[in-house]
């Protein structure tokens, strides 16, 4: 069942990669827009919630009355999340260097992931050190980016991102490989 999984997985994320490359110039502005999109309608769907529930009190009487669920803290926060939201829409290039940095911890995060799936999630399997290479590569870029910074790396991120992507995706199928190779050997079922 991992391997299925994985495979899905290294597949969707090779699809992705490859697009990021061929996007390099937009993609930025087009992750900004899309998480923008994504703070409106959480609070549009917020806002809806908190306007729309409403709360049952009972009074020194026993008599059941309706009460309003609003909040002021809960109408600002959906104001801000909106607020965002616009601004992201608006004016992605402005919020660009936060997605360089996002993309960085997601480079470290995906790297050692795959080290402690190589090292873990297969077990009784011991991969050859060879294996670990990309999933240290992985870090080690997510950590140069953060160490360069967005200033210096904006221009590359998304090129840097898609090239990992795909190295990410190799690591799955180089994986699933190994394993399958090993319980076939030992014929276990993943």
């Amino acid at each position: 069942m991992r391997s299925k999984s994985l495979t899905w997985t290294g597949v969707i994320v090779l699809i992705v990669g490859i697009a990021l490359i061929f996007l390099r110039a937009t993609a930025i502005n087009i992750i900004v827009m899309v998480i923008g999109t994504m703070f409106l309608l959480a609070a549009a769907i917020n806002l809806y919630f908190i306007f729309s529930s409403t709360r049952i009190t009972v009074d020194e009487n026993g008599r059941r009355l309706p009460r309003s669920g609003v909040s002021a803290g809960s109408v600002l926060t959906a104001i801000a999340a909106a607020a965002l939201g616009l601004w992201m829409l608006l004016d992605p290039a402005s919020l660009s260097s936060m997605v360089v940095y996002v993309l960085a911890g997601v480079l470290i995060i995906a790297g050692v992931y795959h080290i402690c799936l190589l090292a873990f999630g297969f077990k009784p399997v011991s991969f050859p050190f060879t294996f670990y290479l990309l999933p240290i590569l992985l870090a080690v870029a997510g950590i140069v980016v953060l160490i360069i910074g967005a200033a210096t790396v904006k221009n590359y991120i998304v090129l840097i991102t898609g090239i990992a992507m795909i190295a990410y995706s190799v690591c799955c199928f180089l994986e699933v490989a190994g394993a399958s190779s090993y319980y076939k050997q030992k014929q276990i079922t993943m």
